[in-house]
Order: structure tokens, then C-alpha cells, then sequence
């Protein structure tokens, strides 16, 4: 039997083909620009778009299957939704999970109402969340008189599929109305947002079977309509399943945003990281709580090194070997060491706004392309040290990386110097599909078996460079941090 899994990115949409002898890279893969229609600031998810390149994707790779399709398991990133009305009809633009036109909301919550949020929801009240989305939709885009019921992107994809509504834990736990720890919609959080005329549905184990393909569907794309369909789970915790992460380990999920994670038997939050950004979730395990934290900046800053300085992915990473080499040698130079702080989209933890901005230090006459590069992948490094500190006050012994990041060396041996801590690059190219394609295999298990997937293990070294960059961090990348956001958001 194969399993199909769609995995919806903020850039990239991606459905593979999954047969149970392929464990790590599925047998096929089609991916398509995830569509979205741009307004100035305004950015929503073309919802319809989407499930149309997905049915013709899905119809394509049915095609090419030489085993029935059993299981259609859905990922994808959280926050965004739409508005169902009372006649099941989709009453509302999906609006991008980045974009910031609910800030008000958020900003005339007071204090009280910000401190019964995160004690109930897990997570620090933020416009990326789909609460305040709802909110402002019920202003100003549909009749707020009336009933309608909210469903997550995955949510959504399943109806239109099944015909059934229903959600799951990570995904709900994204939604910010939804209770952690009693596993149910919270009617206090819908009071605080006056929206207590949206329904949510329920909410089910990553892997439920929530129902079987409408046969309608299933006909035209060639499928059984015995077919399941489940919903794996938030894309970065489905990644997580992926690369097998347990309690005492570190998942760095890269793309373009890096999330962190950890994973706890129990619910202890500490007093600063409400402040500090830090949300808490329901795992794919449901006994397990997710400790999460994402930093907005990564590949879409690498992305922006490349085309500002006019630089064909090719020679980037041949500028990236070329800076990994000389620094495992211990080869650079001290005086031309340089950091950006990568707040081009806002920032994570410590300080999460959308207000912060880019900065780069040490720039000098005398700095190539090459150095240049070292400077960007030190500076995102930098970012993510300081954003794990937020997390946790333990060393971290193992980080497992995820992502496109496992291709540049460069950067993983700086994590692994950094932050003192083994770090394993995960090769699965395809983690989230393969965590979605785990999920589909075991069901609503809550001990799952993970096929053991190959790794490059970099280990911390203390040489003197290593030992001059922590002073930086320590000195210059710091005391930069606080000056820089204080100026910004104290004006």
C-alpha cells in the first residue's frame, strides 16, 4: 500500500508519493509555488488555488502509483484559516500566517486579558495567531452577526476532501483560543476576542482518521474512496517526527524561518517567556507539550544575500566552502570577523516584534563575498544561541537540523561551536512529508516507530576562534541586541 502526503509551506507546496519500503525520500514529488494574492501589507493565502494544484498534483501522482493509495496525511504551516458559514460555504479570505493587519487587536488587549491568554492558550498573544485573524475578519470582512466555524489550513484541505470537519493538537494549539492543558476550545479566550459566535471542530490525535475521501473526489482523481484522509500535524512538529526527537534533544528547523523546539512531559512555563515570545503546544504524541520558539529571518535572509549582491546559488555555496574550510582550519582573521542581526522580517526571542530591523556590524573596506557570507551564517547562529537561552537553562547536549540548512556545513559546525552541543544533520531532504508519511503509517499511536534516518554528526571544538567568536556573542553581539531593539521600539 502507498500513502500520498501534502505538505503546505509558506513558500512552497509540496505532495509525494510514499510506499512502505521507501522510508526516508518518497518515491515521487510534485511541488508548486503555495499561491497567495498580495496587497501592499495584505497578504492572504489563495485558498482555492491551493486545493486546485492539489487535486491536479494528487491526480498526477495517482497515476504514476503502482501500489492503491491508503492514507492522504496532510501538514502544513499554522495560524491561517478561513470562516465556514452556517451552509458549510467558504465565507472568508485566508489570511498568510506573517501577516500583521490584526496588530491592533493585540495591542488593545490588556494586560490581564495578555496574561489569561498565555496561561491558557501557551502562547505569548501575537497577529501571527488565528485569533485575532478572526477577529479582525468579523470587522471587516464578513457579517459578525452571524455563526461560521474556523478551520486551519489542513482543517480546511480535510472538508473539501471528506466533507467531515476536524482539526488536531499542534494545529489547534496554533489557533490561540484553543486550552493546552485541558485539550479543549477555551469559551474564556473566545470572550477576550468577542468572537464567541465561531465554532472550532474537534480536535483529534496527529494520524486520526478523521474520514474516508468523498467518492465524487475519489472518482475523479482516480483514487478508492476507502481512501483515509488524516492530518499530520504543524509543519515544524511534523518535521520533528521525522527526525525521531526525544525529551532531551534540540529540533532546529530550518527554511525560511528557523523554528526551534523542545519537546516536555509536563507543562512548566517560567516567568519571562511570556515576554519573550515562547509558545507552548500540544505534540504529535498528545502526552508530550512542544516548547517552541521561531525566528522570522533565516533562508528568506540568505535569500536576500544572494539577490542583492548579485550572487547564482552556485557561487554562494561554493563562498560558503570556502569559509567553511579556512574556518575549521582556524583560518580567518580576527579583525575581519562580522555579524548581521537578521531582523529583515521582524524578529523571534528575546524580543519578538515585527518592528525590529536588519543590522550589520564590522563591516569594513577590506571584507570580500567571502567573509561576508561567514558574517551571515555567524550572525543567523548567533540568533538562534540567543533565542534557545530563551527556551531553556540547561545545556543542550544534541540539536537534530532539519532542512535546507543540512547542505551548508558552514553552519552547522557554528551551531555545534556556539551553542556547545553535538549536533546531527538530519538527511532527510523531505522531513516534513516523511513525518506526515510516519504519521499516516502508525495512526493516532502515541509510540510511534521511527525507521532510524542517516545523519553527519558535528561535534563542538574550542579552538581559539571559537573561543574569540563567543566572546563576541558575549560582548559586541549582545549589547547590539538590546541597544538596537530598545531604540526601535521605545520611540
Amino acid at each position: 500500500m502507498a500513502n500520498l502526503t501534502i505538505d503546505v509551506g509558506t513558500t512552497n507546496t509540496k505532495v509525494s508519493l510514499w510506499s512502505e519500503q521507501t522510508t526516508i525520500q518518497p518515491i515521487k514529488q510534485l511541488k508548486f509555488v503555495t499561491p497567495k494574492n498580495e496587497a501592499d501589507d495584505l497578504i492572504n493565502f489563495d485558498i482555492e488555488e491551493l486545493l486546485e494544484q492539489l487535486l491536479n498534483a494528487i491526480q498526477h501522482l495517482v497515476k504514476t502509483a503502482l501500489e492503491p493509495i491508503k492514507t492522504i496525511s496532510i501538514a502544513s504551516v499554522g495560524e491561517s484559516g478561513v470562516l465556514i458559514n452556517e451552509f458549510g460555504v467558504l465565507a472568508s479570505p485566508m489570511i498568510a500566517w506573517y501577516d500583521n493587519r490584526s496588530e491592533k487587536i493585540i495591542d488593545q488587549l490588556s494586560k490581564q486579558d495578555k496574561k489569561t491568554i498565555y496561561e491558557v492558550t501557551g502562547l505569548p498573544p501575537h497577529a501571527h495567531y488565528s485569533a485575532s485573524k478572526i477577529k479582525w475578519l468579523l470587522e471587516h470582512d464578513v457579517d459578525s452577526t452571524k455563526r461560521y466555524t474556523w478551520l486551519c489550513i489542513p482543517d480546511f484541505l480535510v472538508y473539501r476532501l471528506t466533507g467531515v470537519m476536524g482539526t488536531e493538537f499542534s494545529i489547534a494549539s496554533r489557533t490561540m483560543v484553543f486550552d493546552i492543558q485541558k485539550k479543549r476550545w477555551s469559551s474564556r479566550i473566545k470572550k477576550i476576542f468577542g468572537i464567541e459566535n465561531i465554532d472550532f471542530p474537534k480536535p483529534y490525535p496527529s494520524g486520526t482518521k478523521i474520514a474516508s475521501i468523498k467518492p465524487q473526489i475519489a472518482n475523479k482523481l482516480g483514487l478508492s474512496a476507502q481512501v483515509d484522509v488524516t492530518i499530520a500535524g504543524h509543519d515544524h512538529m511534523v518535521g520533528s517526527v521525522s527526525s525521531g526527537q526525544t525529551t532531551h534533544e534540540l529540533l532546529d528547523s530550518t527554511g525560511t524561518t528557523e523554528g526551534i523546539l523542545l519537546l516536555s512531559d509536563s507543562l512548566e512555563k517560567k516567568a519571562t517567556q511570556e515576554e519573550e515570545g515562547i509558545a507552548y503546544g500540544i505534540y504529535m504524541n498528545p502526552e508530550l507539550y512542544t516548547i517552541f520558539t521561531a525566528l522570522p529571518s533565516a533562508g528568506s535572509v540568505i535569500q536576500w544575500f544572494q539577490e542583492s549582491h548579485q550572487i547564482t546559488s552556485q557561487r554562494f555555496m561554493q563562498l560558503a566552502d570556502a569559509a567553511y574550510k579556512r574556518y575549521a582550519a582556524d583560518d580567518l582573521p580576527f579583525e575581519d570577523i562580522n555579524f548581521v542581526i537578521p531582523h529583515f522580517s521582524g524578529s523571534g526571542s528575546p524580543t519578538k516584534s515585527t518592528l525590529t530591523k536588519g543590522l550589520w556590524y564590522g563591516l569594513t573596506n577590506q571584507l570580500d563575498q567571502e567573509m561576508l557570507t561567514f558574517g551571515l551564517f555567524l550572525g543567523l547562529t548567533f540568533e538562534l544561541k540567543h533565542a534557545t537561552e530563551c527556551l531553556t537553562s540547561q545545556q543542550i547536549q544534541t540539536i537534530k537540523v532539519i532542512g535546507p540548512a543540512i547542505k551548508d556545513p558552514l553552519w552547522i559546525q557554528l551551531k555545534a561551536d556556539l551553542l556547545g552541543a553535538e549536533v546531527l544533520a538530519m538527511a532527510t531532504p523531505e522531513a516534513v512529508s516523511r513525518g506526515a508519511n510516519i504519521m499516516a503509517q502508525n495512526g493516532a499511536k502515541k509510540n510511534i516507530q521511527v525507521p532510524k534516518a542517516p545523519s553527519q554528526r558535528f561535534s563542538p571544538r574550542t579552538t581559539p576562534l571559537v573561543k574569540y567568536l563567543l566572546a563576541i556573542y558575549k560582548h559586541q553581539y549582545k549589547p547590539l541586541y538590546e541597544a538596537k531593539v530598545k531604540f526601535e521600539l521605545e520611540q
